[in-house]
């Protein structure tokens, strides 16, 4: 098991700087295009464009890292009255029901990415899937991390590691 927690953690090192990248492209874009407007008088048609898509990505693979670092937000007020115990059940339980409804994110995304293909954005031309390919692909990466947030959970309830 920890084999597998060491390898989901290092490629969630490499989604935080892939995370990382995507956001400084992003506001290099944004800067570049207000630059162009106010300065040079000339306004970017793809910039706009790209950065929403790369926006798009980020919240996906931020979502998945957020999952992971149990830094999504929640309600914490009947947790906080549980046991370890009883809060690493519950936790197991949410995390489980999440698994089922980001594999039907995944099922339905990558659909709508065959059914996209052939459209093209406006500004860039690009294939639509680009940009629809978010969904299911980060819905995966939030899946592998829901699976390691519920084994930590299943070792707690083992008394095993500690999170």
């Amino acid at each position: 098991m920890s084999m597998i927690m060491k390898a989901i953690d290092k490629f969630n090192k490499v989604l935080g700087v892939v995370l990382a990248l995507l956001l400084m492209v992003m506001s290099a874009v944004i800067f570049y295009q207000v630059f162009s407007r106010f300065v040079l008088k000339d306004s970017l048609r793809w910039s706009e464009e790209l950065a929403r898509y790369i926006m798009v990505w980020s919240v996906f693979i931020g979502s998945a890292l957020a999952i992971r670092k149990l830094e999504l937000i929640s309600v914490d007020a009947i947790k906080e009255l549980m046991s370890d115990k009883a809060k690493a059940l519950l936790n197991v339980i949410v995390y489980l029901i999440c698994i089922v409804f980001l594999a039907v994110l995944v099922n339905y995304g990558f659909e709508m990415v065959g059914n996209v293909t052939k459209q093209t954005s406006p500004a860039m031309n690009i294939s639509m899937a680009w940009a629809y390919a978010a969904i299911p692909v980060g819905s995966i990466f939030m899946i592998i991390n829901c699976a390691a947030v519920i084994i930590d959970n299943a070792m707690k309830l083992k008394g095993g590691a500690k999170q």
